[in-house]
């Protein structure tokens, strides 16, 4: 099955940054494709990140070759 959405560790690997650094980005809008939210009452905060806004933001946004692309894709296991 293929998911839409990848996982925060998945973008860390991608980009090469820590998990922290992913998790506060899109807590704070940096990421237009991903998004946070935190339940009332609790301290833990949720992710979504949009695989396809993800691979178009590299691309575009980035600039990096749609091969370069897909063979990190690959090796973050984002199939």
């Amino acid at each position: 099955m293929i998911k839409k959405v990848i996982s925060v560790a998945q973008m860390s690997t991608v980009l090469g940054v820590s998990l922290t650094a992913i998790r506060e980005g899109i807590a704070r809008d940096r990421f237009p494709f991903a998004y946070a939210w935190q339940s009332p009452g609790k301290k833990s905060r949720s992710f979504v990140i949009d695989k396809e806004g993800f691979r178009t933001f590299l691309v575009h946004s980035l600039g990096w070759d749609v091969k370069v692309v897909d063979a990190e894709f690959k090796s973050a296991g984002i199939h």
